[in-house]
C-alpha cells in the first residue's frame, strides 16, 4: 500500500483542536514518548501533544455493552435476550449502548507506548 499510493497521501489531523482527551489547550507542550518516560510521570495526569502513528490496534475485547446513563457507562450483564443489568445503577435495562475500550500501540521517532482509547459509539439497541 505505501509504495503504490500511501507515500503520496497527505497527512490529516484527526481532531480539530489540541488537547482532546482531557485538559489540553493550545499551549499544551509537544513531547516525545522518550521525553515523557524521562520525566518519570507516574500517578498524576500529564497533558502533552505528540505526533505519533498508530502501529497496532488490539481487536480482542475492544467493544462492550454499557449502561446508557450519561453518568454511568459501566459494563452491563446480559440477563436475558432482551434485558441487561447495571450493577452500579442497580437497574434492569431494556436497552444498552456500545462503548469502545480499545488498546492501541502508538509510535513516534523515539519509541512506542500502549494507550487506551475510549469512545461512545452513540448507538443503542
Amino acid at each position: 500500500w505505501y509504495e503504490t499510493t500511501g507515500k503520496d497521501e497527505q497527512v490529516r489531523q484527526l481532531s480539530n483542536s489540541q488537547g482532546v482527551g482531557g485538559g489540553g489547550s493550545m499551549d499544551t507542550p509537544s513531547k516525545t514518548f522518550l521525553d515523557i518516560k524521562n520525566a518519570n510521570v507516574q500517578d498524576k495526569p500529564a497533558y502533552f501533544t505528540n505526533n505519533a502513528t498508530v502501529v497496532f490496534v488490539k481487536k480482542d475485547n475492544c467493544m462492550y455493552t454499557a449502561c446508557p446513563s450519561a453518568d454511568c457507562n459501566k459494563k452491563v450483564i446480559q440477563e436475558s435476550e432482551s434485558e441487561y443489568r447495571c450493577e452500579k445503577c442497580n437497574k434492569s435495562l431494556p436497552r444498552v449502548s456500545l462503548q469502545t475500550d480499545a488498546n492501541a500501540k502508538l509510535a513516534d521517532f523515539t519509541g512506542h507506548e500502549w494507550v487506551t482509547c475510549f469512545q461512545e459509539l452513540q448507538r443503542s439497541y
